[in-house]
């Protein structure tokens, strides 16, 4: 099975899937900042060790908060060189992922060496607009057998097609909106585990 990647745009639902033990944890924040929040998301890395936190969008917040990593979509990569995004992060070990949308960018994507890729959107969302069309589970199960790293699967994933999703062999599934519904944290303990 699939791990779960958490994705979240609230301090809230964040301190909710920490206490849940979600494996990876996104924190995609576009409408507030995230800098109030500095002093706690700095105690996140001893407090919950087993899950991987990462800061969309935003390197520096990500090296000064001391999370895991950094999540950069495509339009992002073009405001750092190669050898400059390299620079900035890897000599912290900061961990980085990059979001994919086809076998073309994956290429680009590599010469990052990024940590993991994100690839998507699997099916249809209306959490975010997107500006590439559903890749469907096919195209999902050949970029698994083709990326040379961990492929985290997003977009339209929810607990009905979670079962096709994992079958693809990908590493991890984000899930924003199948999530949102959940506010049991025994419920999602439940989730947790049977995902991992």
């Amino acid at each position: 099975m699939a791990r779960l990647y958490a994705i979240v745009s609230s301090m809230e639902r964040a301190r909710f899937m920490l206490a849940g033990g979600v494996p990876w944890l996104q924190l995609r924040f576009k409408q507030i900042s995230l800098a109030p929040f500095l002093p706690e998301i700095k105690t996140w890395s001893t407090r919950y060790p087993h899950t991987r936190v990462v800061i969309n969008d935003d390197q520096d917040f990500a090296l000064e908060s001391g999370v895991w990593g950094c999540h950069l979509g495509q339009e992002d990569l073009a405001a750092f060189p190669p050898l400059q995004l390299r620079a900035d992060l890897r000599p912290d070990g900061l961990g980085l992922g990059i979001s994919t949308h086809s076998f073309g960018e994956l290429a680009a994507a590599l010469v990052y060496r990024p940590d993991y890729v994100a690839f998507g959107p699997i099916f249809s969302t209306g959490t975010k607009q997107m500006a590439h069309p559903p890749q469907g589970l096919a195209r999902l199960k050949a970029m698994v057998a083709q990326a040379p790293l961990p492929v985290v699967a997003i977009g339209g994933i929810t607990f009905q097609n979670l079962p096709e999703v994992s079958a693809t062999e990908v590493d991890s599934v984000a899930m924003i909106a199948a999530l949102d519904g959940i506010s049991d944290l025994g419920d999602l303990k439940r989730i947790v585990y049977s995902m991992t």
